[in-house]
Parts: structure tokens; C-alpha cells; sequence
């Protein structure tokens, strides 16, 4: 009879300790456990002014990397522009790419200040990433992931670009000073918000994109009041 109780007794402190190990693990484990992109993927921006088309390229290959399909490679300055970039004028606000293995709509949303919390569940939605936006800069970087409290990015930045950084460590952190500050100071993100994604092994060494009709609508209305784009100016950096 002892020794079955004194078994009993074992194996309830035996379920304990299990649970308090889990508990101490989940408590341990990082607020997202986002898959790390390979610095291959991250770009640099040829020139100032583009850091929000150059970021949208990101966006996209991030898309396809983690789809699994390795078009992503395809994705380029030039590739981007075609689907998203007026020239003289900026990213626009609502785009498409389309090929023949892939339709990715991006859409836009103001900001005026985000929590971190808020941003949290966004990138939870958002495991491609999304292209954050500081109008004040301005500038723009692709938005990749968190640990803790702690966001990671891509920076088209020069001097900041090839790695995943964190946020605070970008062209932005370095302008505003904190994480804090870029998070109060954001005006703009750009994600996708719909997609058609057929994954494929092997890469096109043509990949024809298909420049929307809202963005033909978009340069045929240059210059109005309804136009939505947006115009960064020239980044220093």
C-alpha cells in the first residue's frame, strides 16, 4: 500500500515538473518563430529615391521564397519598377505582379503611429514580411519579423543592406534614433493582400510581368487630386 502510494505521490511530482519545464520553455521561446530569409534575398538600393520600390522587390521575393518557388531569384530593381514604380512619382499605393507563375496583389494603408503590439499581429498575418514606411525620413525598409519586442528588417539602405538587422540598427534607427520612435513616427505600410502562387523547382529566365490596368489608370491620372501614390523623396544615406 506504501509503495503505491509513494508511486502515486512520484509520478504527481513527476507531471509537475514537466509542466513547470513547459511553461519556463514557452515563456523562453521567442514571440515568433519566423523562418530566417537568406541574405541572398535582401537588396540595395542603386540610388536614392527608391528605397520603397526596392523594398517591394524584397516583399516579393520573400513571397516566393517562402512558397518554395525559386522565381524569387528573377525579382530584381527592374522587374519590381515594371509592376509598382511611376517614375518622377513613387511607389504606387495599390499594385499587382503577375506572371505566368504568380499573381501577388500589394495593397497600402495609412499609419499614423503603430504599437508594438500592433505591429506584432500584423507580421503575424504577414509572414513575407511587410514594407514599412516612415514618411518623416523618409524612407523604407521590408519589415521581416520579431523576437520578443525586439523587429527585424531589410534595409535597402546602403551601409545597412545584405543582413537582417534589427529595426532599430536601419537607416531609421539611425535617423529617429530608436525603435520607439520609428514605431511613433510610422506613416505607411504597404502588404499583400492577395495572391496566387504556383510552386514551381526550377527557375524562368524570362519572367514577363503584367503592368496592371490600376496602374495604367494610376499614370493616366498623374497629377490629380485622385492619384494615389506615394513620392519619397531623395534618401542621404
Amino acid at each position: 500500500m506504501q509503495i503505491v502510494q509513494k508511486s502515486k505521490q512520484f509520478l504527481s511530482i513527476l507531471l509537475i515538473m514537466v509542466l513547470c519545464f513547459g511553461l519556463l520553455a514557452a515563456v523562453a521561446a521567442p514571440a515568433q518563430a519566423a523562418e530566417i530569409l537568406p541574405e541572398a534575398l535582401y537588396m540595395e538600393q542603386s540610388r536614392g529615391g527608391i528605397c520603397t520600390m526596392v523594398s517591394s522587390a524584397m516583399l516579393l521575393r520573400s513571397a516566393l521564397y517562402l512558397n518554395g518557388d525559386s522565381h524569387w531569384e528573377d525579382i530584381n530593381e527592374s522587374v519590381a519598377a515594371s509592376a509598382c514604380w511611376i517614375w518622377g512619382i513613387g511607389l504606387a499605393y495599390d499594385w499587382s505582379f503577375e506572371t505566368d507563375y504568380a499573381s501577388i496583389t500589394v495593397g497600402h494603408t495609412d499609419l499614423y503611429g503603430i504599437s508594438s503590439d500592433e505591429l506584432k499581429a500584423l507580421l503575424d498575418e504577414h509572414p513575407e514580411g511587410i514594407v514599412f514606411y516612415c514618411g518623416g525620413v523618409p524612407h523604407a525598409v521590408l519589415l521581416t519579423d520579431y523576437e520578443d519586442d525586439t523587429f527585424y528588417c531589410a534595409d535597402p539602405a546602403p551601409y545597412c543592406s545584405g543582413h537582417r538587422i534589427a529595426l532599430a540598427d536601419s537607416w531609421l534607427g539611425y535617423r529617429l534614433g530608436s525603435q520607439e520612435n520609428i514605431l511613433r513616427c510610422a506613416t505607411a505600410y504597404w502588404s499583400i493582400t492577395d495572391s496566387d502562387l504556383e510552386a514551381l523547382s526550377h527557375s524562368s529566365a524570362d519572367a514577363p510581368v503584367t503592368v496592371t490596368a490600376q496602374k495604367a489608370e494610376i499614370q493616366e491620372t498623374l497629377g490629380t487630386a485622385t492619384t494615389k501614390v506615394n513620392a519619397p523623396k531623395a534618401m542621404t544615406a
